[in-house]
């Protein structure tokens, strides 16, 4: 297929996500030009990778939705993933995408698809876990504290990242390998982004910026909550959830190239 008739066919599809409000402007053009690189270095599997975590992770989001706004979780009325929402989780892919048409190599085969199982590992364990009937427990305070604080985990929150991983893990390796070598991708691939998710979750407890509101006394991400500006808890102002999604993605997608390698 042409480029333009698929960058076409692309911008249709990224059109429709941004009037069902699972992106904003900037996302889609983000999503677009991400999506263009993807299908030029990977060809349609490394595209259908990329949309089955996109997909999935959206809908996730709108999944009980309700009771996330009363458990305050949702801050304002979402109206989808942004520009630096999308390179925050697809920016793996974008920089795999990138290097593989300028130096062609396996390696970044693994990138891709270690960065978006750690994507998929983190925002299916955010969007499920939340849900959880008892309170998340913080692993380096040692104590239960309210649902969506960063460093905190639930059973319910580690099995839908583990479940995230392995369905990108699953994916890719029957997209793109066979035999033995497949069950060796599938296995590095979801270790890879299960354990990528683990360092987002120490990182989001130790140094990420979080806030405290002067109204409802809860733990936030966001500088503004409940109509008024919040108190600085802890964190750098660099380390945003943004910068620590991807870092963890970047990390999980090397582990699994390196890996890979190495086996």
């Amino acid at each position: 297929m042409g480029w333009i008739v698929f960058g076409i066919i692309l911008g249709c599809f990224v059109f429709a996500s941004f009037k069902l409000k699972m992106l904003t402007l900037s996302g889609a053009f983000a999503s677009w030009g991400m999506g263009m690189v993807v299908y030029g270095a990977f060809g349609f599997n490394g595209l259908s990778v990329l949309l089955l975590f996109f997909i999935s992770s959206s809908l996730l989001s709108k999944w009980g939705k309700v009771k996330k706004q009363q458990m305050r979780t949702i801050v304002k009325e979402s109206k989808g993933r942004d520009a630096g929402q999308v390179f925050a989780n697809g920016g793996g892919a974008f920089f795999a995408g990138a290097g593989y048409l300028m130096f062609p190599h396996p390696f970044w085969l693994l990138l891709l698809l270690g960065s978006l199982a750690e994507a998929a590992a983190d925002t299916w364990a955010s969007e499920v876990g939340v849900l959880s009937r008892a309170k998340p427990y913080h692993i380096l305070r040692r104590q239960r504290v309210e649902r969506g604080i960063s460093g905190a985990v639930s059973p319910l929150g580690l099995t839908a990242a583990a479940l995230g991983s392995f369905v990108i893990s699953v994916a890719g390796a029957m997209l793109f390998f066979h035999g033995p070598r497949a069950f060796i991708v599938f296995l590095a691939v979801g270790i890879a982004g299960f354990f990528g998710n683990v360092l987002d979750t120490l990182i989001g407890g130790t140094i990420q910026l979080s806030y405290r509101c002067k109204v409802c006394g809860i733990e936030v991400e966001e500088a503004d909550h409940c109509g008024v500006k919040c108190s600085k808890l802890k964190g750098s102002p660099a380390v945003t959830n943004n910068a620590v999604n991807f870092v963890s993605s970047a990390a999980a997608g090397l582990a699994a190239g390196v890996l890979i390698l190495w086996l």
